[in-house]
């Protein structure tokens, strides 16, 4: 989370993996290169942090953190897919 989102005071809700996907990437560009297709592995941690504390926005990597509520972060995703099939999961178990 410091290196992410610069928020350093942050702790684990439980040590266990909160949720695991397996997620397939369609082939596509990046920087001008094809990137083949290929697995993603996507493993959940359930943190719990100050939303007082600071984010620490850097454009080139993060220009969308921000805090806001489970609900709103279904409405400024981007990934229709990942909504419907991992976000709202995820939301849902919390």
């Amino acid at each position: 989370m410091k290196e992410e989102a610069g928020i350093s005071h942050v702790s684990p809700v439980s040590e266990e993996i909160f949720s695991l996907e397996s997620l397939t990437v369609d082939g596509h560009v990046k920087k001008g290169k094809y990137v083949s297709s290929h697995l993603h592995l996507n493993v959940t941690y359930l943190l719990e942090a100050d939303s007082e504390e600071a984010v620490s926005i850097k454009a080139d990597e993060n220009s969308g953190v921000a805090w806001f509520s489970p609900e709103e972060a279904l409405k400024k995703s981007t990934e229709p897919w990942f909504v419907e099939h991992v976000y709202s999961k995820l939301i849902e178990k919390m």
